[in-house]
């Protein structure tokens, strides 16, 4: 992950060598304690490198009467040959009269030996993806079933990875990531989010040489006496599927310790490759600081009886229950994946349609970690990159079609502009409020160590604060894009009277929402004095009128930078003599940026991009404009990273029939 983090800044370097820009003096604003906030750091750390494996997905087949109550796996697992072989316990509570099968997912490339259902062998059918068990025993509702499944084989990967065979070293490592269906890849189970087991056991018998990290605590450790060592995790909470995991090679072995009172303490366990040792032993323990900023914020880390760990692997990153997975020491990593375990593993999505509540809450924790740590300035920046980066989300937060696993980890849309969605919170509501809310959430009873979706969190919020959020979550989570404002002030004289009128115009480039319902804050500058108002804009044109003192020198919408949006200045001041072409916005960009230019006078203009040929790939706009001021976007999906260069050209009908041209290099990055 490092490497490729290291990769995108030189990328990035030149580029800007290339049009002459000192990224010295961009990078040198970071604050010197932090690595580089890369926007992309994240997403790629907990997709991995698995990006070329089968990413459609198949909705779980599994009985939905059946509530599971536990989970036993017990495996046997090899590096060399590749191979795992196990039975698996499933007990659950009936939740139909009579049921003729039972129906559990499990891919067909581990085959099943055989089947009991309560002690009792039991006839299957295996198919692509599941597979159907008789029953012969009429089971009414509330009775406890129990079928233990014996199967074995070695297990295909699918979408980010699920079940991996790989080495470090020229030693044997093996590690899952089963997020978010491919946990039926090497166990059965019902594989589904919602549903979660109130416990867990998780047995791996493996070579004597190594570790197995997974979930909850470690209780015993048993040497077979015959090259072999069995390893048993207890996980005595409440678990979903995905979360389950193993992960074992010859790993070097530390611990550091949250102090969460004075006498108690939990152990943070690292399970570390030999050879990275060190540098796990200097950056891991930022995990004790997350553990103690999010037990401030949320409440106190939620499996506190057990542990919280990392075991490395070679998948990016992963936040399974008690012991993430991880390929980098990254603090920003480490701290998003910690987050996810109040959002994500305590409170755990109800359907992968909701995965913001996962995603984009552990990416906006990444960034109270850095405020409540390094100040309001690092939590800033971090907001800032992620608010650029949202703007080239396509579709809502909330994700419809779950089933291209990459498209539903699309780091704008859930990650960037989920995190966003609960920064403009945090400004409607107020820090109070919000941290009231998110606390409230944490630890409303009926969604601690179950699942939630959106409708929960916003009841929660509203119950909490008092407020209507409605227009936030159906325009923000439901809606698409985000609002595109042109605003113009002048003041009035009346009777010696200063009145300041302030309009405001949105575009949003979609129906849905057609504008945006917003507070937004206007900061009036004038001799002598500085205030900020907040206005409640719900329509797509709308005026606002204001008393005075004196002459306003400027006005700026959204000075604090809480909306996720593009705002520009269209009041032009008297006398203007220049056509100007301003820089875009983001820059360097991914995907999408923002291009404003002034008019000062009606003429005819053309504005296009061009690549370093010289060749046209775009035209944003051809034809007359009026005196004002404009902005346009412009979207680069499917064009190649690289230097552009945005010209316009205007001929300047009220003076000469000569062309006029300025130029401004724009630099895609992807």
């Amino acid at each position: 992950m490092l490497m490729m983090v290291h990769r995108t800044i030189s990328r990035i370097a030149s580029l800007c060598i290339l049009v002459g820009v000192t990224c010295g003096a961009l990078l040198a604003q970071r604050p010197s304690t932090l690595r580089s906030p890369d926007e992309e750091k994240l997403i790629d750390a907990e997709i991995g490198a698995f990006r070329h494996r089968t990413t459609d997905a198949v909705a779980s087949a599994a009985s939905s009467w059946l509530d599971v109550l536990y989970y036993r796996l017990n495996l046997r697992i090899t590096g060399i040959p590749q191979y795992l072989s196990g039975d698996v316990t499933v007990r659950g509570v009936c939740g139909q009269s009579s049921p003729g099968f039972l129906v559990l997912d499990l891919t067909n490339t581990m085959q099943i030996d055989s089947v009991t259902v309560d002690g009792r062998r039991a006839g299957f059918n295996q198919q692509a993806s599941s597979f159907s068990v008789t029953l012969d025993s009429n089971y009414r509702v509330g009775d406890l079933i129990t079928a233990d499944v014996f199967y074995s084989g070695t297990p295909v990967a699918t979408a980010l990875g699920s079940f991996i065979f790989t080495s470090h070293n020229g030693t044997p490592l093996v590690w899952s990531l089963s997020e978010p269906y491919g946990a039926r890849d090497w166990w059965p189970c019902k594989d589904h989010p919602s549903d979660k087991a109130d416990s867990a056991d998780i047995i791996v018998t493996c070579d004597s040489s190594f570790r197995v990290g997974s979930n909850g605590k470690l209780t015993a450790v048993i040497d077979n006496l015959d090259g072999t060592k069995t390893f048993h995790w207890e996980e005595r909470y409440p678990i979903a599927t995905y979360l389950i995991s193993v992960a074992l090679t010859n790993y070097a072995q530390f611990s550091n310790w949250f102090h969460y009172t004075a006498t108690e303490s939990l152990e943070v366990l690292n399970y570390v490759l030999p050879e990275n040792l060190v540098a796990a032993q200097l950056s891991l323990p930022s995990a004790v600081d997350g553990l103690r900023i999010f037990s401030d914020l949320f409440g106190l880390y939620p499996f506190i009886n057990e542990k919280y760990g990392h075991s490395q692997f070679t998948g990016g990153a992963m936040e399974h229950q008690t012991m993430t997975s991880t390929s980098t020491f990254d603090e920003d990593v480490i701290t998003h994946e910690l987050a996810h375990q109040w959002f994500g593993d305590m409170i755990t999505c109800a359907s992968w349609s909701h995965l913001w509540l996962n995603e984009g809450f552990a990416t906006y924790g990444n960034g109270l970690y850095r405020e409540k740590k390094y100040g309001v300035a690092s939590y800033r920046s971090f907001m800032t990159a992620h608010l650029n980066r949202a703007r080239g989300a396509a579709g809502p937060v909330y994700v419809r079609d779950t089933s291209d696993v990459i498209a539903l980890f699309n780091g704008a849309r859930v990650y960037s502009k989920g995190a966003a969605v609960l920064h403009m919170m945090r400004h409607v509501m107020g820090d109070s409020l919000f941290f009231k809310s998110m606390y409230a959430y944490a630890n409303t009873p009926s969604l601690r160590y179950s699942s939630a979706t959106t409708e929960d969190f916003q009841r929660v919020c509203e119950q909490t604060s008092g407020m209507n959020l409605g227009y936030l979550f159906n325009e923000w989570i439901y809606g698409e894009n985000y609002p595109h404002y042109v605003y113009r002030w002048h003041i009035a004289d009346s009777g010696g009277v200063k009145v300041l009128k302030v309009t405001i115009n949105q575009s949003t480039g979609t129906s849905s929402p057609a504008f945006f319902t917003m507070p937004v804050d206007l900061r009036i500058v004038g001799p002598g004095w500085d205030s900020t108002i907040t206005v409640f804009n719900n329509a797509a044109s709308q005026s606002f009128s204001f008393l005075v003192p004196t002459a306003v020198e400027s006005l700026q919408l959204d000075p604090g930078g809480w909306i996720l949006k593009t705002a520009i200045d269209g009041t032009t001041p008297a006398g203007p003599s220049d056509f100007v072409l301003s820089q875009n916005y983001p820059n360097p960009f991914n995907v999408s940026t923002t291009i404003a230019y002034r008019v000062p006078r009606r003429a005819e203009i053309s504005l296009d991009v061009f690549n370093v040929l010289g060749e046209r790939v775009a035209t944003l706009f051809s034809g007359t404009r009026t005196m004002g001021s404009y902005a346009v976007d412009w979207s680069a999906a499917g064009m190649p990273s690289g230097v552009y260069y945005c010209r316009l050209k205007v001929l300047d009908l009220a003076t000469s029939p000569d062309a006029f041209i300025r130029t401004k290099a724009i630099i895609l990055l992807k």
